[in-house]
């Protein structure tokens, strides 16, 4: 799906917000990751354990919808949970 770069750092800007306003934000990073492609790039880590929760590079998409946006609170809060 082709996304114009002011599009991608919409979405990338928008779910940052959202999941820094997350309880949860003092343990996750959300890096962009510019490319030499133009649809650009984000990851959304677990920053104790680095684990990788969403990459749009590895095509897990821009999360747009609020059931995507659920559906990644629950796998952060899955993941934090599992290093308790």
């Amino acid at each position: 799906m082709y996304q114009s770069p002011i599009g991608y750092i919409m979405y990338f800007r928008a779910l940052r917000n959202f999941l820094y306003a997350q309880p949860f934000a003092s343990s996750i990073d959300v890096i962009e990751k510019r490319d030499s492609r133009i649809t650009g790039n984000f990851e959304v880590t677990i920053l104790n354990t680095k684990e990788l929760i969403h990459s749009a590079r590895r095509g897990h998409g821009f999360l747009t919808s609020e059931q995507e946006k659920h559906a990644i609170t629950i796998r952060i809060e899955d993941a934090i949970e599992e290093t308790l």
